[in-house]
């Protein structure tokens, strides 16, 4: 009995919970750092290093460049049935995951 297909439906499910939790979190996150970089501001006190934005940007468009022709072989399903059940469990688990996060 191939049992491998359940498994991975079973991982993606548990990642898609994983997600959610994790996307949740790092909301609250941001916005209490938020909070805390203009509470810091009005004390007169500075933490935000100097990063410019284009060094961020340009270093986000070279990775995506560089990387981007490895994405189709990530994927290994042939059938466009398993790649949707995949990609609707992940969701039902990123949305279970958002919302009891």
């Amino acid at each position: 009995m191939e049992i491998s297909g359940y498994i991975l439906l079973l991982i993606t499910f548990i990642d898609g919970l994983l997600f959610g939790l994790a996307i949740k979190k790092g909301i609250v996150s941001a916005v209490l750092l938020i909070i805390a970089f203009v509470l810091a501001s009005y004390a007169g006190l500075s933490f935000i290093p100097k990063i410019s934005f284009s060094k961020v940007s340009s270093y986000v468009v070279k990775f995506i460049s560089n990387n981007i022709d490895k994405a189709p072989g990530l994927v290994s399903l042939g059938h466009v049935g398993a790649i949707t059940i995949v990609t609707v469990l992940f969701l039902i688990g990123l949305g279970i995951g958002i919302w009891k996060g």
